[in-house]
């Protein structure tokens, strides 16, 4: 596969538009509890993993997530979720990128991200913020990143199936 040369015009406008649309998923597509969000910007994140580098994918994740905290904030504002998004951006550039997509694949990344990052940092991160005890931290947010597993899982696949991303891949290499 040939690369693209880091910061041509073609690679900043693409990052620049899946930015603007986690931005719309995140921040005006989403809705907001005290401990929990609701949102489908995981899928941008997984299509921007699949065409760029995992570092790369972190970066503009985690500056995505404080663009959409500065401009429409939801909650109080903490660092810890800017490196919640940038960990989410990053796992699933390891798994996606340059990669064949299988259900493994797509299953390790969700797992991961629902279990090692929205279950565990970010209730270590609402404890910090608000003082919430662990249990009741752990019995409303385990059921709930349950099924946000199974849901990761078959959207992403369903994502990937049906949007043509290799052809757009090679198009934009030609």
């Amino acid at each position: 596969m040939k690369a693209i040369k880091v910061g041509s015009a073609y690679q900043v406008a693409t990052l620049a538009i899946l930015m603007a649309m986690q931005l719309l998923l995140g921040s005006f597509l989403s809705i907001q509890f005290l401990t929990a969000k609701i949102t489908f910007s995981f899928i941008v994140t997984a299509f921007m993993a699949r065409l760029y580098p995992p570092k790369v994918t972190a970066g503009v994740t985690a500056l995505s997530y404080l663009i959409g905290m500065l401009l429409f904030p939801k909650f109080a504002f903490f660092f810890g979720f800017v490196i919640t998004a940038a960990l989410t951006g990053y796992t699933f550039g390891i798994c996606f990128y340059q990669k064949t997509i299988t259900w493994r694949r797509i299953a390790i990344a969700a797992f991961v991200i629902n279990f090692g990052w929205n279950l565990f940092l970010n209730s270590t991160w609402l404890h910090m913020m608000y003082g919430i005890a662990w249990s009741g931290l752990f019995d409303t947010r385990v059921p709930q990143e349950i099924v946000y597993f199974g849901i990761y899982v078959v959207l992403i696949k369903i994502c990937f199936t049906a949007i043509p991303i290799e052809r757009l891949q090679r198009s934009r290499l030609d």
